[in-house]
């Protein structure tokens, strides 16, 4: 029997305490084999500290685990939180109120490439472990150059033994990059450097203006 075909937002909304626990409670496997989850998040902390007192885009921000880290470890003065998943919204709430956070982040349900920001931009946006999932890759880096004022941050998994296995795993479409089109997509973006740093199983990348 073939398994069954799911989009991004079917595989992800029924998964937020298993993917929140990657980032709170991760197992000897997520620490050995997942640790381009933990790298990017710190590569965007560290970004977000350069800016001080700045805003924060987090797209797909999934359980608002990596939103919460970046406003406890940071001077970001507001958070806005994008996911297609209702139920990942709803515990991204929860845990930003649990860690005495929430009146400085917003969770907002839908799809960046179609959410009307009606003219809002940010010092600072991520999109991690994001480009796995979207098809329209260029699309989605010229409207985060859009939304965006001053860096912004992005995961780009490889191709590899780790794809293969997910795309077998993964009941979704999963998309990967090499050097050569990470550079093509940030062509016409209003940047004045794109710094590349090598992970476990892909790259990130710092856009800066």
């Amino acid at each position: 029997m073939s398994k069954a075909t799911h989009t991004a937002q079917q595989y992800w909304d029924v998964r937020s305490d298993l993917f929140a626990n990657y980032y709170k409670k991760p197992s000897l496997f997520d620490k050995l084999f997942r640790k381009a989850v933990y790298t990017r998040t710190a590569v965007a902390l560290k970004t977000i500290k350069e800016y001080g007192h700045c805003t924060i885009l987090d797209i797909g921000s999934g359980p608002g685990v990596n939103s919460v880290t970046w406003l406890k470890n940071s001077d970001a003065s507001h958070l806005l939180g994008i996911d297609f998943a209702e139920n990942m919204n709803e515990y991204a709430r929860k845990n930003a109120a649990a860690e005495s956070v929430g009146d400085r982040c917003e969770f907002v349900t839908g799809d960046f490439l179609t959410y009307n920001f009606q003219g809002q931009v940010f010092d600072v946006s991520v999109a991690a472990g994001v480009l796995d999932y979207v098809k329209e890759a260029g699309a989605l880096v010229q409207k985060m150059d859009a939304v965006t004022k001053k860096a912004f941050v992005i995961s780009w998994p490889l191709n590899g033994l780790r794809m293969a296995l997910r795309r077998y795993r993964y009941t979704c479409p999963v998309y990967h990059y090499n050097e050569a089109d990470v550079r093509g997509l940030h062509q016409g973006c209003k940047i004045n450097s794109l710094e590349i740093i090598p992970m476990q199983g892909g790259m990130v990348t710092v856009a800066r203006k």
